[in-house]
């Protein structure tokens, strides 16, 4: 019988013996990714990357008529419809003329003293620089949003009797994204 106990001793000792020498592995676990926002492309109405208007000779009395607008149509198109709670929105950054004042609101500045161009939507509301605003023209409810976009570029002056004629050029980015 104490042959029998000493086995089953044995035994239970063998057993619990292979159990603690198993092989374990510990291997630490590295997860990574980059959630993305839905891209937005900003074009001109031919898919080209670079807007331009052309006024032409514009008479220094036409200065801050519609006789002094050009329009400007720019193509919006989104790879994905809004994350949620987002809206389409664009912001226009003045390039290295900065801006003037005209009727008490920053418009983009020209390299021609006391010129400004300022710009509104298709319904004559002026569009704010270096501010986030609805970007019209863009149906958002599809699953790839894009449209035309047309905004007005008029010229004006503060003061046009102190405006001399000559050549002039602006420049300006427009940024188009989900906020």
């Amino acid at each position: 019988m104490r042959m029998s106990g000493l086995r089953a001793v044995s035994l239970a000792g063998i057993l619990v013996f292979c159990r603690s020498t198993g092989v374990l592995a510990d291997i630490p676990i590295t997860i990574t990714g980059t959630i993305i926002e839905p891209a937005c492309s900003v074009t001109d109405a031919s898919g080209s990357g670079q807007t331009e208007v052309n006024f032409g000779p514009v008479s220094l009395e036409d200065v801050g008529t519609v006789k002094a607008q050009q329009s400007l149509t720019m193509r919006v198109t989104c790879d994905d419809s809004a994350p949620s709670g987002k809206s389409l929105k664009m912001f226009i950054t003045p390039g290295s003329n900065g801006t003037i004042t005209w009727s008490g609101q920053p418009v983009l500045g020209t390299s021609l003293s006391g010129l400004g161009i300022d710009l509104t939507d298709s319904s004559q509301t002026r569009i704010p620089l270096s501010t986030w605003v609805d970007v019209p023209g863009v149906d958002t409810s599809v699953a790839a949003p894009s449209g035309e976009m047309t905004l007005r570029a008029m010229l004006v002056s503060p003061d046009t009797s102190t405006l001399t004629a000559g050549n002039f050029s602006a420049t300006a980015s427009v940024v188009v994204s989900y906020i």
